[in-house]
């Protein structure tokens, strides 16, 4: 919200409750000794609704890059806060593509609604008005399904308690994940949307089910990743079922190198997390507690 916007709602806010200030004074006589309470109801009314216009967002997605093809719109979301109020902005030359908002369905396999749903302004503003998934995909061509065209974002409630600190289980058991499930390593399924709600531990594996010479693996960098850059092919994995030990927490990033196969989607980030991450006891004076069995 710009400056400008913020004033004008500011302004608005304060001609309305003059208004309403005046309509209680022909109703009720008060007494001169309360001018001052009213002063200070007035006050916070106005500074309440300073605040409700200043602490919206205004994301444009993709930042510079906009509304575009080959564009990893999920890393770009990560690690963004979208609250109820904010607003997305999709940039884009207006008739080179669009923006349909979709369910969880819709968006997995790049189903395209009726064209009447389209936003098509090549500035397209929308407020998140509810908490909860949002889904969005480009609608023109195979956009969504081979171009990386498509976002999804978890918008928070505008207001909530402070989390508490979060302390992770430990699993005493190390997991293994086929990547894909049973759809495996191919080409036209959302890897991200696959991972979301998963959690990646320190001594978990992942496992790359393909056939062998119609893909590969590699394990990239961030910057890599983004730009879809295939390293050396000595640094492919192969095999068909490339299993890979997950022995450090962090990022970690994974593309297909071949052909374009990476540039349509065939690519997955994830974030692993530590095998423990219990905060230390507590201290009483100079006494330490002991610390949890397992």
């Amino acid at each position: 919200m710009t400056f400008e916007q913020v004033l004008k709602r500011l302004k608005h806010n304060m001609l309305f409750i003059l208004a309403r200030r005046k309509q209680l004074k022909a109703v009720v006589k008060r007494p001169k000794m309360g001018t001052n309470r009213w002063n200070i109801i007035l006050f916070v009314a106005m500074v309440a609704a300073v605040a409700t216009s200043v602490s919206s967002k205004e994301f444009i997605v993709g930042d510079d890059k906009g509304w575009t093809l080959n564009f990893d719109y999920q890393a770009w979301a990560y690690g963004k806060e979208f609250v109820v109020g904010d607003k997305l902005v999709f940039k884009y030359p207006s008739g080179k593509h669009n923006v349909f908002r979709v369910n969880g369905t819709v968006f997995q396999q790049c189903m395209i609604p009726s064209v009447n749903e389209a936003l098509t302004s090549g500035y397209d503003v929308i407020t998140l008005q509810t908490p909860g998934r949002k889904w969005y995909i480009c609608g023109v061509g195979k956009h969504c399904e081979q171009g990386g065209m498509k976002l999804f974002i978890t918008v928070l409630p505008q207001s909530t308690p402070p989390p508490a600190p979060w302390v992770s289980p430990v699993p005493s058991i190390r997991k293994l994940f086929v990547v894909g499930d049973d759809k495996g390593w191919t080409l036209n399924f959302d890897y991200q949307a696959w991972a979301t709600g998963k959690q990646f531990f320190v001594g978990d594996k992942l496992v790359f089910r393909y056939t062998v010479g119609k893909h590969n693996v590699f394990r990239v960098n961030g910057t890599s990743f983004q730009q879809c850059t295939i390293p050396a092919a000595t640094e492919a994995l192969t095999s068909g079922y490339d299993v890979i030990s997950l022995d450090t927490p962090g990022r970690k990033w994974y593309i297909c190198g071949v052909g374009k196969h990476c540039l349509k989607g065939l690519k997955l980030f994830i974030n692993v997390l530590p095998l423990s991450t219990y905060p230390p006891p507590p201290y009483y004076g100079a006494r330490k507690l002991a610390p949890p069995k397992f």
